[in-house]
């Protein structure tokens, strides 16, 4: 195989990861733009889980319900900081996608990108796993609420880490 051949090679891999890095930037993006622009919907989500006030008739956890948080500052501090990871999640990973798209160009920037996609690739887990699945599903009980999230969160890390897995794969000549 000629060097043109493994470069050609290389530069698939690289536009690959570049365009998955970019992909979950988006994602990040449009959810924390979502939730901007339509502040309401998700807050009410935000809110209920918080004040642990939307739980099933047949959960009796009277000590686990002393957690909430009812206090309107308080909960919108927490959907701000759930909105401001979701959009530096968006542009670290969307920035490693780009600098790895100029990797894919023959222009170097590879590792930087990959850093930067790792970097929000973790914000990503932080607000979806910790956040939803451990704050929201088991410190406040979400799992036993008619606003439960945690699902959609499973599946958010799920293909997130396996992206990243994938990404920080070294490439293969």
């Amino acid at each position: 195989m000629g060097n043109e051949q493994l470069s050609i090679h290389l530069r698939i891999q690289y536009l690959c990861k570049a365009v998955l890095a970019m992909s979950i930037g988006a994602f990040g993006l449009l959810v924390a733009s979502g939730n901007i622009i339509d502040y309401d919907s998700n807050w009410q989500f935000v809110r209920h889980v918080l004040a642990m006030d939307a739980l099933e008739p047949w959960f009796n956890g009277a000590a686990l319900q002393s957690r909430a948080v009812s206090d309107p500052s308080w909960q919108r501090l927490g959907y701000g900081a759930i909105i401001a990871g979701e959009m530096a999640c968006g542009l670290l990973c969307a920035a490693g996608g780009l600098l790895m798209l100029k990797a894919a160009a023959g222009r170097g920037g590879l590792a930087w990108g990959k850093s930067l996609f790792t970097l929000g690739a973790l914000l990503a887990v932080l607000v979806w796993y910790f956040g939803f699945a451990v704050m929201g599903g088991e410190y406040f009980a979400m799992w036993a609420s008619k606003w439960n999230g945690q699902m959609k969160a499973y599946a958010f890390v799920g293909f997130i880490l396996l992206s990243l897995v994938y990404i920080r794969q070294r490439e293969e000549a």
